[in-house]
């Protein structure tokens, strides 16, 4: 029982220490820049979204060529020794194969017939960018550590999406630097990037 005791009055200690507050000057703003494996909701962004121009002009959407790597843009605020808030700004866009059928003759309204049996491959086009505006919330669980580590909630919005909100999480994440300079890497799920997001970020 006192082994129990002591052990449980060792971690409550550990734990008080590791949430006790930073000295009084703890405020501060950051930019952070980050890259990050396409968001999901990029799925819903295709050429097929202009299906029209395409099939006036004999084209059709074929497979996903690549990914371009999401960008973003945050600016936070840290509040205190363990709460953060960030508006993040992103941007990213895919690139298709886009498939050519040849013309065979005109129909009666005077408009080029194309031959859907012969189509071949044009090369790559890009989608319009998808741009996503995401507000965070982030709680510090080591402020004191030399390494910090986070955890964030998310709700945002995207060109893809229009005006539905999409929620995200980010369970684990850490950043390492100095006074102003510092790196931070996120396993994260929502409207900024998934499953992977990085960067470099300067504290003034």
């Amino acid at each position: 029982m006192k082994r129990a005791v002591l052990t449980l009055a060792l971690l409550l200690s550990a734990a008080a220490s590791v949430f006790a507050d930073e000295p009084e000057k703890v405020r501060s703003f950051s930019l952070e820049l980050g890259v990050g494996a396409m968001p999901l909701h990029m799925y819903l962004s295709s050429p097929a979204s202009a299906e029209r121009e395409l099939a006036d002009l004999g084209q059709r959407a074929g497979d996903s060529k690549f990914d371009v790597p999401a960008i973003s843009l945050s600016e936070v605020w840290r509040l205190n020794g363990h709460w953060e808030v960030a508006l993040t700004e992103g941007v990213c866009w895919r690139y298709f194969d886009i498939i050519q059928y040849p013309e065979f003759g005109i129909d009666p309204d005077g408009k080029p017939r194309y031959d859907l049996h012969k189509g071949y491959s044009i090369g790559a086009k890009a989608t319009p960018p998808v741009v996503s505006l995401t507000g965070q919330l982030r709680f510090i669980w080591s402020p004191k550590w030399k390494v910090t580590a986070y955890s964030a909630a998310q709700i945002g919005f995207t060109t893809a999406s229009y005006i539905i909100p999409l929620p995200g999480i980010t369970p684990v994440a850490v950043r390492y630097g100095g006074k102003h300079l510092y790196g931070f890497a996120e396993v994260t799920l929502g409207p900024v990037a998934s499953f992977a997001h990085g960067g470099l970020g300067w504290r003034f």
